[in-house]
Order: C-alpha cells, then structure tokens, then sequence
C-alpha cells in the first residue's frame, strides 16, 4: 500500500518542475543560504533583481531571460553574470553556472521590496523584517 503512495510523488518530482522558464515564473521574493552559509534574499519583478545581505543591502540590478538562463548586468556597463536555470517550480529556483549553484526558496512578504521603496517607514519595518529572517536561518 506504501508504494502506491510513492508513484503519485514521484510523478510531482518528475513532472512538476520544468526547465522551460518564464519571467512570471522567477518574479517574487526568494531566499537562498550560500555556500558560505551567508543568507540572502533576493526580490524580482518584470525589470530588476534585487540582491540583499546583512552586510551590504539590497542592491538592484537589471536583468534579462534568455532561452534556459537568467544575466544579472552589473552597473550600467556590459558586465554581466549568467545563470543556466537547472529547475523551476512553484517554490524552488535552482540557478548554476561553472562555478556555483544556488538554490532559491520562494517566500511571501507583508510588503514587497518595491513595495515598501514608496513608503519610508513600510520600508523601515521591511528592513526590521529582514533582519529577523536572517537571525532565524543564521
């Protein structure tokens, strides 16, 4: 009776993450613990992708999807950093390239980073957030 149950599981694993990606796929808000343990979030909509750490802050930059992969451009200049998009699903962005894979964590917030951008002190509680999401996975 158990390995009935797994077919229908195995089939969600297989099937229910896809590697054909869109920008409303990858838009929103996602967390992500680095190989050095560092916790970062990071928040997308259809023009920027927004990096923040406890150690420096959110730092937006422009972004562009082309086929399977995902290119950060840093500044205004032609420096970019491309990403192959391993796998998406609805709560889970797997991000690689040659020297590194990230694996993104898709999480709701009260106001969003572009949200609270309009308000300073929406902003003020978005950064107090922030901190406590980072305090809780350290």
């Amino acid at each position: 009776m158990k390995k009935i149950m797994y077919f229908p599981l195995l089939g969600l694993i297989l099937f229910g993450c896809s590697k054909k990606i869109t920008s409303n796929e990858i838009i929103g808000n996602w967390w992500s613990i680095e190989e050095d343990s560092t916790y970062s979030e990071m928040y997308v909509n259809g023009a920027e992708w927004v990096f923040n750490h406890e150690s420096y802050g959110p730092i937006p930059y422009e972004y562009e999807l082309l086929k399977d992969s995902v290119f950060i451009f840093f500044s205004r200049s032609e420096n970019k950093k491309g990403w192959k998009i391993a796998q998406t699903c609805d709560s889970i962005l797997i991000l690689s390239n040659n020297k590194e894979k990230r694996v993104l964590h898709k999480f709701d917030l009260k106001y969003s980073y572009f949200e609270a951008l309009k308000d300073s002190l929406v902003y003020e509680e978005f950064e107090m957030d922030f901190i406590g999401r980072y305090l809780i996975r350290k």
